[in-house]
């Protein structure tokens, strides 16, 4: 079946190798720059449709429309205008002139490709009436119900179609596509008139959570509401998006100054702030906002989408549910991120970071159960960094991946010279990332590959797992950790306690040991409530056939309280602070 013949007219070369490079796989495409190239592949060549530039030199589209129209043969070509203005007075001019549509630049693939296939459709669908007309006048009051049914159904798919393109299905607010046309608009307007316009990036506080205790669905009812009381804190003049997730972006127009814009996110996060009542249950979340704005912060639009996350990632660095304004320092900090990751893969290469080791003590019999392996980094400019501090470095790039495999190699080949040492007893207690979990095959087979290269017995070495890699409940991590757990590797939930699911999704995990979190331990003594949960933690591990482990014992009161609920484990400087490889193999030779 041959293809429809698209004509595209416009002076701009670099448009019309676009529109080609969209259109071009379900259309046979000619191109001309001005009217004598446009009137020559008329009378060359038969068009099925006419894309038509409005502004060119010499004839622009509307003359050239005319001339077209004006000419018979050609009366009946539809023709889609193409402008960068969107400005009604222009559209209804180009309509009386016999123009079918109006494409407004930037173009966005999806839509030119509708509205091409629906007034191709459109044409089809008028010749056929014509031709029915013709031949069968008796049945053309039928046929042309017939037709103009199918000519609505047809727009409704051209609506459907924008629609989807355009809008967010949940929320039914503009998507990040309608967003970035807005956006565009608005800086070319800003241009124009030197004025300041506003970014907001705002991300929903405990979102995650909802999501996790409540469900998706209350989730999606939740996005909902939020959607709708987003829009009404907005002016008619300002543009609201979802950008997916539990993101949002506002851009607020015609500002005298800043203040405006805090103004605005004031009232967003008191609004956000309030409660929700969803199926009977009231809900608290909080919102996160990031504010960026033109020209001040930068004249760049990608710039100000970064300089507004960096913002926002600001707020939830310092407590989530305010606002903050982008500044300088904010880009200085980003940079040194990026520095402090080069230099983290430097030291890696280099095996300048290190181990140091503190002992898990058997509460039943008093001696060392195992070692938990804690990384260790003396910059050479800013000194010991923070291990959070690191993990979070690597975890935003791959580098957590190979500082993961590092961790493991030092530990595991650690674990073989202290058996050649003649400690043959003691395991070792690594903190796996969840990103390491997202890469099923390479985690499993680096695993066997240490384990087979230091010839080391699968028990001596224990896995640990963060509390939130179990809220995600996924398949692909429920797989891998029950085929290292048949690998014989311990597996432990570390800083349990903290999550908001875990007591109901804990029977699913394949794990051994359960360690309550630090924040409950030190409260020992002081909130009674956090003692309860210690004592259920412990009962509830005995239910599920599963040890107990305490982290950060540091008194003798927090040891005699764990003696008496027979918690299994515990560490913390009461027993003795991280050290060296070499002093903790003293320390282990010496029981």
């Amino acid at each position: 079946m041959s293809k429809n013949t698209l004509l595209i007219v416009d002076d701009e070369r670099f448009f019309c190798t676009l529109l080609q490079d969209i259109l071009e796989d379900n259309y046979q495409i000619i191109t001309a720059c001005n009217a004598s190239e446009t009137m020559q592949a008329l009378d060359e060549q038969t068009i099925d449709l006419i894309l038509l530039d409005v502004m060119m030199p010499k004839t622009d589209g509307y003359q050239l429309c005319q001339q077209i129209k004006n000419t018979e043969q050609y009366y009946s070509i539809p023709i889609i205008f193409l402008t960068a203005k969107n400005d009604t007075s222009n559209e209804i001019r180009g309509l009386n002139l016999g123009a079918v549509d109006y494409i407004t630049k930037p173009v966005s693939p999806p839509i030119v490709q509708a509205r091409v296939a629906t007034h191709i459709a459109l044409a089809k669908a008028n010749q056929e009436l014509l031709l029915h007309t013709q031949n069968l006048e008796r049945l053309v009051s039928q046929r042309t119900i017939e037709l103009s049914n199918e000519i609505a159904e047809k727009q409704k798919v051209y609506e459907k179609l924008h629609y989807l393109a355009n809008y967010d299905q949940l929320t039914h607010l503009p998507n990040r596509n309608l967003f970035n046309e807005r956006l565009a608009y608005t800086h070319k307007l800003a241009e124009r008139n030197n004025s300041l316009f506003a970014l907001l990036l705002i991300d929903l506080d405990r979102f995650k959570q909802v999501n996790d205790s409540l469900g998706h669905h209350i989730g999606d009812i939740l996005l909902e509401q939020v959607g709708q009381r987003l829009s009404s804190c907005l002016r008619d003049v300002d543009s609201i998006a979802r950008l997916g997730g539990d993101e949002f972006t506002v851009t607020l127009t015609e500002l005298q100054n800043k203040t405006d814009a805090a103004i605005v996110a004031t009232k967003i996060i008191t609004e956000l702030s309030s409660p929700f009542e969803i199926h009977q249950q009231r809900i608290n979340i909080g919102s996160s906002i990031g504010i960026t704005c033109y020209p001040d912060d930068s004249k760049d639009l990608d710039n100000m989408l970064i300089n507004a996350d960096m913002a926002m990632y600001e707020v939830k660095a310092k407590g989530k549910n305010s606002y903050t304004f982008f500044s300088s320092e904010m880009a200085i900090q980003a940079n040194n991120g990026r520095q402090l990751e080069k230099d983290l893969l430097q030291a890696i290469n280099d095996n300048s970071l290190y181990l140091h080791y503190q002992p898990i003590i058997n509460l039943q019999t008093n001696t060392t159960f195992g070692v938990e392996a804690l990384l260790r980094w003396r910059h050479p400019e800013h000194g010991q960094i923070a291990t959070n501090k690191i993990i979070s470095t690597a975890e935003r790039s791959d580098l957590i991946f190979t500082l993961g495999e590092w961790i493991l190699d030092t530990a595991c080949q650690q674990i073989r010279a202290w058996q050649d040492q003649g400690i043959n007893s003691i395991h070792i207690a690594v903190n796996m990332s969840p990103h390491q979990f997202n890469n099923k095959h390479n985690c499993i087979e680096l695993i066997k590959r240490l384990i087979q290269q230091y010839n080391i017995p699968q028990h001596s070495l224990q896995l640990e797992i963060t509390e939130n890699l179990m809220l995600e409940n996924s398949k692909l991590t429920l797989d891998t950790l029950h085929e290292l757990k048949n690998l014989g590797v311990l597996l432990s939930v570390d800083d349990f306690g903290t999550g908001y699911s875990s007591l109901s999704c804990l029977r699913h995990f394949p794990v051994n040991i359960l360690k309550i979190d630090h924040s409950f331990i030190k409260n020992i003594g002081l909130d009674s409530t956090d003692e309860d949960l210690i004592k259920t933690i412990i009962s509830m591990g005995k239910n599920l056939n599963l040890k107990v482990s305490a982290e950060g014992v540091e008194t003798k009161e927090q040891l005699t309280f764990l003696h008496a609920h027979q918690c299994d484990y515990a560490q913390g400087y009461y027993f003795s602070k991280p050290a060296s490889a070499t002093e903790t193999a003293t320390l282990l030779q010496a029981e």
